[in-house]
């Protein structure tokens, strides 16, 4: 990996709207000759038996009820003083469920004048779905803002009555006014602050098309709300309406709340994304996820590729939101060995923290022991490397090149968003040519297949009339935007 990889993935989360975290130590560290792989021990009790989807990637980790494992880019790490990268994932099974878990849903809808039209009948077709996707005994609220925000409906658990209500409130919903987004969020957000401890899913969701205009309007600003949401279990899910929606805003919000984002252009798109949304609530498998990261003596922890992060004491933490079955959730973290000496060396603890609603919310703790072999010869660290982690590495990476392509495309710059994807798609075609799994080549090679689709978009839309190619620019920076946010798990 070159000495810069580790900097500009940091510097790629912050092009999809983040904020950027919180300094943890020097900012990217020279290439790793990285070593370690996940020890067997430190497993936590296991989980409700698995019941494997035919479609799911078995895992080591699904198959001893451990979800977190982590590995640096080779077994063997070079002696002396160096900086190393290693991958960490959350693999969640596809576990049997024990039942729907209770849901806290708050709808804030956009009713500023920017809205109107289609976009507006988007919205309420939208939020009418949502909420007759709701079982009874869930908790519902609904939010408006335009100049300012205004709650429609305080919280209340659902039943056939109040689904009525909330159906007839959006209903009435038109456009007119200013956008107070950055009001309408902490309005939204402070009705979910009296969720009963029994709906540990709780999801704030936002149709917009994202362009504030009253009140705080920056991307920063606004994913701060998502980013306080956050650490009272409050998750966002983004759907950006319109092809003229402020993507970087609504990434902001998906991103500092470890939330999704989901873009609808035309209402036929409509079902589809409010399935997956609904889909994903009902295979919760665990809320309030953290991943925790303790070094072992000798070893600095510099920080993450992730949107957030947080010292705790001596721990280095990675809130994460809420997980669903099937679900995987990686990170890639940044380390520094002092003075290793031949022979094993224990590099971390990395401890994946959560709430089980299948055990009435208790918490729970796993961890994995991240270790790696010291030796002198350059030649045992190219012979050892692994495979998964240089995949996901190269995957970061790729998908910077694409963010950058899509800002390059958002400015009509076509030819240099084309460049963007080629390095991307090389980069992606150089690791699945190394790949020592079939798993980790295919996925590379489906990434770069995908991007190569995206090229023969970028020439069609070269081709296309001068007065149409800045819409389908526009189209193809949005494109580009979602596989990105979707590539990151947002």
């Amino acid at each position: 990996m070159r000495p810069s990889v580790l900097g500009l993935l940091v510097a790629g989360a912050c092009l999809v709207g983040c904020a950027g975290q919180r300094a943890a130590g020097p900012v990217a560290p020279t290439a790793p000759q990285t070593a370690a792989a996940p020890a067997p021990d430190g497993a936590s009790p296991q989980l409700p038996a698995i019941a494997q989807d035919p479609g799911a990637r078995p895992t080591s980790e699904a198959r001893d009820g451990r979800w977190i494992s982590a590995a640096t880019a080779s077994d063997f790490m070079l002696s002396g003083t160096t900086d190393q990268a290693f991958g960490v994932w959350i693999d969640v099974p596809q576990v049997a469920t024990t039942g729907h878990v209770p849901t806290a849903l708050t709808l804030a809808i956009d009713t500023s004048g920017s809205m109107s039209g289609e976009k507006i009948e988007h919205a309420r077709e939208a939020a009418r779905r949502l909420v007759d996707e709701m079982e009874d005994g869930d908790q519902l609220a609904i939010v408006t803002f335009d100049d300012r925000g205004r709650v429609r409906m305080s919280p209340t658990i659902v039943d056939p009555l109040s689904r009525r209500q909330a159906l007839a409130v959006i209903e009435e919903l038109g456009a007119n006014g200013g956008t107070a987004m950055f009001e309408g969020l902490k309005v939204a957000e402070s009705q979910m602050w009296g969720t009963p401890d029994s709906h540990l899913v709780r999801r704030l969701v936002v149709i917009s098309d994202g362009k504030a205009t009253e009140g705080p309007t920056s991307p920063d600003d606004l994913g701060r709300v998502a980013e306080v949401g956050l650490q009272r279990g409050i998750q966002v899910s983004s759907i950006g309406v319109g092809l003229d929606y402020d993507e970087t805003t609504l990434n902001a919000l998906a991103i500092r709340s470890s939330g999704r984002l989901y873009h609808v252009e035309h209402a036929e798109q409509l079902p589809s994304i409010i399935e997956k949304e609904v889909a994903l609530l009902e295979s919760t498998a665990a809320t309030d996820v953290e991943v925790e990261l303790v070094a072992a003596p000798g070893v600095q922890l510099l920080g993450t590729d992730a949107a957030r992060t947080e010292w705790r004491q001596d721990s280095l933490i990675v809130p994460v939101g809420a997980v669903f079955q099937g679900q995987q959730r990686e990170l890639l973290v940044r380390a520094r060995v002092a003075d290793a000496r031949e022979g094993t060396k224990v590099l971390a603890s990395v401890r994946l923290h959560f709430r089980d609603p299948g055990e009435d919310g208790l918490r729970r703790v796993q961890e994995t022991v991240l270790r790696a072999t010291v030796t002198d010869d350059p030649s045992l660290v190219a012979a050892h490397a692994n495979s998964r982690t240089e995949t996901l590495i190269a995957m970061r990476e790729a998908t910077v090149f694409a963010q950058q392509a899509s800002a390059r495309a958002n400015e009509g710059d076509l030819d240099m968003a084309d460049e963007q994807l080629a390095l991307a798609e090389r980069k992606l075609e150089e690791q699945a040519s190394r790949a020592k799994t079939k798993e980790d080549r295919d996925r590379a090679m489906s990434s770069a297949k995908k991007i190569s689709s995206q090229r023969a978009t970028i020439s069609k839309a070269k081709k296309a009339p001068a007065a149409a190619r800045a819409r389908e620019s526009r189209k193809l920076s949005l494109e580009l935007n979602d596989d990105a946010m979707d590539a990151m798990g947002f």
